[in-house]
């Protein structure tokens, strides 16, 4: 386990990389940038982490037609741009998904705090209308309309991740760190339109989230290779008062 802080923690993290075969194909994630109220989101983040400046967070909606693992499914997150010392990365501290086996190797495996709930993304054309619901109640919806290609783009989801990895009971939480690796098929710009509704059980309204950004929808292929690197234990006390976000 790295020390965090330290420069190992900090080269580790620039050089994370996820080599392998093809996991996912042609994945869909329309992602909008928004303006995030850094005192009302700093609870959602564990030291050694913390929120970049500017804060920024970035909610997304996402459709995989095609995976490694036989599954055809819907995804809605959540992810903070943060800091490791002088590193960028995002953490992830909300995700639900509408598939069984997508969540338990999703938590396992790479620390998404995913839940089961009722995703819905249709593609007409240039429109994009997508909504995220869980146990009876709207949480998230994301419409949009595609513009230009983007022939440069920005990484969609082949950026650095920070995630909490852990079981419960007498496991520590440790932060875990990885790249994953993506192909862009299509990048597109948006226009686009984000609501989050309040819920007791998953409290994205009470974020602070502001005016959408920017918007894009990214077509990819995702690879997957070595496995995370753990970095530092996560303080206890930060696991349990996130915790009923994380599985509630």
């Amino acid at each position: 386990m790295i020390a965090p802080g330290t420069s190992e923690a900090i080269a580790a993290a620039r050089g994370l990389v996820w080599p392998g075969g093809p996991l996912y194909r042609d994945a869909h994630y329309l992602m909008a940038e928004v303006e995030l109220d850094a005192d009302r989101a700093a609870p959602w983040v564990p030291f050694p982490l913390r929120l970049d400046r500017p804060a920024r967070a970035t909610l997304f909606t996402a459709h995989f037609p095609w995976t490694a693992f036989g599954s055809v499914y819907c995804e809605a997150g959540l992810l903070l741009h943060v800091r490791l010392g002088p590193v960028r990365g995002v953490f992830c501290p909300w995700m639900i998904v509408d598939d069984d086996t997508a969540l338990i190797a999703g938590r396992e495996l790479l620390g998404y705090p995913k839940k089961l709930g009722q995703v819905a993304f249709e593609r007409s054309g240039d429109s994009i209308v997508s909504e995220a619901s869980r146990r009876g109640e709207r949480l998230l919806t994301l419409n949009a309309k595609l513009g230009e290609r983007i022939e440069a783009p920005p990484p969609a989801i082949g950026q650095l991740h920070f995630n909490v990895r852990s079981a419960l009971g007498v496991s520590v939480p440790k932060l875990i760190a990885f790249r994953p690796a993506e192909r862009p098929i299509e990048v597109r710009e948006a226009t686009a339109s984000l609501r989050c509704d309040p819920a007791r059980r998953d409290p994205l309204s009470t974020l602070g989230l502001g005016d959408v950004l920017s918007a894009r929808l990214h077509r990819v292929d995702l690879t997957g290779g070595w496995p995370p690197v753990p970095l530092c234990p996560v303080s206890p006390r930060w696991f349990a008062s996130n915790l009923l976000v994380r599985v509630h």
